[in-house]
């Protein structure tokens, strides 16, 4: 019966030691090299819960891109609140939308130029193209080309300077090319 215990407990360190091992790995191989990429910064939703913006700060994160819309009504419900402690912990900030396949690119501009402040200093709009959590459709390049640009007219209008395009890799294999 001891041998049995101190088994389990050798068999249960060592698979400890491995999902430490692993888990150090994996963050160390999708952390970028701060000497090619120095500026550091990060982006967030209600996704992530109360977030402690000194401490973020404090891990040399110079901006953060906050979520403010989603589609042609949705507001994400912590925007206004990371907006404003993240500028207060020193970061600049800036405003994402995430581009649905569902709504016309027009009203999308609209929603998020309704929330997202025009009387603060931001960094440029950034709009998000991904498929997970899009609707079901799946607009050919053309589509989506057209409601992106009725997008991003509207968006870089009303602010004044060039939208940032981000997408996940699934998203770029399909509509970058």
């Amino acid at each position: 019966m001891k041998n049995r215990i101190v088994l389990f407990g050798l068999a249960s360190l060592v698979l400890v030691c491995f999902v430490a091992a692993g888990g150090y790995i994996y963050f160390r191989a999708f952390s970028p090299d701060r000497d090619k990429y120095p500026l550091r910064g990060i982006d967030v939703s209600h996704h992530q819960g109360r977030i402690d913006w000194p401490r973020v700060a404090a891990d040399d994160v110079a901006f953060a891109v906050i979520k403010a819309t989603e589609g042609g009504d949705h507001v994400d419900d912590a925007f206004a609140r990371n907006l404003e402690e993240a500028r207060a912990a020193g970061l600049a900030v800036g405003a994402y939308h995430f581009f649905t396949f569902c709504r016309p690119g027009a009203d999308q501009a609209k929603n998020f130029i309704s929330v997202v402040p025009h009387d603060q200093p931001l960094l440029p709009p950034v709009v998000d193209i991904e498929f997970g959590g899009n609707c079901p459709q799946r607009p050919t390049p053309e589509q989506l080309n057209a409601e992106l640009a009725a997008f991003l007219a509207l968006v870089e209008a009303t602010f004044g300077k060039p939208a940032i395009v981000y997408l996940t890799d699934e998203a770029a294999q399909t509509y970058a090319g």
